[in-house]
């Protein structure tokens, strides 16, 4: 009888921490199929729209489009000050007391509006003069192109507030509204601008800001409540300590996004450029994946790391379930990708096929990155997230510059996947010093190895011309090892998600907004 209390002990232990694990797992594949639906249907649209616009704009129109879109994203980084960031961490340490919640919502909302409005003035005032004193010519005009996506970009992150909100207080059906509104808004403006009025590259940034600043008024309206809040200093501190030190972090972040088109354009033509663009859109299918994911996860691993060990070990067996259901995802996209594109495309955009699995690749780095992250986030260490990205960003520049002039957009896309590998080591290696999660590392780490087979496959020219045959076999090959190495990290996350989908979420957490 003895030696039984121990057991009997143990059983009633893991049966307790079984239940919270499920628990914490419905409410996230809960979020998730919401966010995840959302995102998936833009990103659809999207897709169906590019496969228009590709038949109205040459390649180098779309390199004319992405290189303002580009320097408006890069500026706006600067006027946004990461404050969105803030709200999706700091709402948890006012969440219990709705006015003080209320009030703090609206002091850093309302610092950002004003400092984004006069972050705008003065770089469309400058923006003009600074680009004609350049040593070198540049490649897209300021006025219109760059002036009118910097004002897009602006009210985008405007719009960005409202969301991080809706984010923080887990409203995923609000959030995925908006964010439908601003995608069918800009859609149909662009669709208007670009095949009706065929007015090329001009039609549809022009179409884009319209939409943009629609959604934004939308945004505004819906947070008129938080707008009239008491403001308060110390609220404001709290979130610039926090977010300030992430701003240089986005801007590496971005410079390693975004490097490589500026080299490529340098050495290559900008057709290359709209060409390689182009194939990162249609790789960023794996972005919309993580991003769903991370906004499903990241409030719910902000509740529980405060915990103790039992919650430590749940954040470790659900996240590692994450990481390789990511896997199968991306090699998923990588086997799919070649052959799609070739279907979709124009003639004329058909080289991006062999990128997207590279770019598709790095991606998956990057989710782990993310995944990772949040326990530097939760610990408020946000300058280590800049060193990381600071050594990515170096690596990425100094691999474009060697691979760029002789492969073109190929070695753009081997330079950029290699450093994402290198951000995601070390988000995991300094995220362990501060809030360590037990992770199933060697799953993990055999999951990747046989992605990187995925990767390997699609670059070959025999597999290509055998694709169709090819790819059924190669796919359920691959996910069938996968399933077989991190077997019990996606039980868990499968199995909930399943129950979860038969019945959706009833109730939101008090004190929303």
């Amino acid at each position: 009888m003895a030696d039984l209390l121990p057991q009997n002990a143990a059983a009633v232990k893991a049966e307790a921490i079984t239940a919270p694990v499920h628990d914490v797992a419905r409410r996230l594949a809960g979020s998730f199929a919401l966010y995840g639906s959302a995102n998936v249907g833009i990103r659809a649209l999207n897709f169906l729209l590019i496969v228009v616009y590709a038949r109205y704009l040459r390649p180098y129109e779309y390199g004319i489009i992405y290189m303002a879109e580009i320097i408006a994203t890069f500026l706006i980084i600067f006027a946004g000050l990461s404050i969105d960031s803030a709200l999706q961490r700091l709402y948890f340490q006012h969440h219990h007391d709705a006015e003080e919640l209320r009030s703090y919502l609206g002091s850093a909302i309302r610092f950002g509006l004003v400092w984004m409005a006069g972050f705008l003035v003065l770089v469309l005032v400058l923006g003009g003069y600074v680009q004609s004193h350049l040593q070198q010519p540049a490649a897209v005009p300021f006025y219109p192109y760059v002036a009118m996506a910097i004002a897009t970009a602006t009210a985008t992150q405007g719009t960005q507030y409202r969301l991080a909100v809706y984010l923080a207080a887990q409203r995923p059906r609000p959030y995925a509204l908006l964010s439908l509104v601003l995608a069918v808004l800009t859609g149909a403006a662009c669709l208007y601008g670009v095949v009706v009025r065929r007015r090329g590259p001009i039609g549809m940034i022009k179409g884009k800001l319209v939409a943009a600043v629609i959604t934004f008024l939308f945004a505004a309206w819906s947070m008129r409540s938080l707008l009239t809040a008491r403001f308060q200093w110390r609220f404001l501190r709290d979130s610039l300590s926090f977010s300030l030190p992430l701003v240089p972090h986005l801007a590496m972040a971005y410079g390693l996004i975004v490097a490589d088109r500026f080299i490529l354009q340098h050495y290559r033509s900008l057709s290359e450029v709209g060409i390689y663009s182009l194939a990162y859109t249609f790789g960023m299918v794996m972005y919309l994946v993580t991003q769903s994911l991370s906004q499903a996860w990241l409030p719910i691993f902000f509740e529980l790391a405060d915990g103790g060990e039992d919650n430590r070990r749940m954040l470790g067996r659900i996240g590692s379930g994450l990481a390789i259901f990511l896997v199968g995802l991306a090699c998923l996209g990588m086997l799919l990708s070649p052959v799609l594109l070739h279907a979709l495309l124009d003639y004329r955009y058909r080289a991006a096929a062999r990128l997207v699995p590279w770019i598709v690749m790095g991606y998956l780095f990057h989710a782990l990155f993310s995944l990772f992250q949040l326990s530097i986030l939760q610990a408020k260490r946000t300058a280590s997230v800049f060193i990381i990205s600071l050594i990515a960003f170096i690596v990425n520049l100094a691999l474009n510059f060697a691979m760029v002039p002789r492969w073109g957009m190929d070695g753009a896309a081997w330079a950029t996947t290699i450093a994402y590998g290198v951000e995601a080591i070390g988000a995991f290696v300094l995220a362990q010093r501060f809030v360590a999660v037990s992770y199933r590392v060697p799953e993990i780490l055999t999951d990747i190895v046989v992605a990187s087979g995925a990767l390997y496959l699609t670059q070959q020219a025999w597999a290509l011309r055998w694709y169709g045959l090819l790819l059924v076999f190669c796919t359920i090959l691959t996910l069938a090892l996968l399933l077989v190495i991190g077997k019990h990290e996606l039980r868990e996350v499968f199995i909930v998600l399943r129950n979860t989908l038969k019945r959706e979420a009833r109730e939101s957490p008090p004190g929303n907004y």
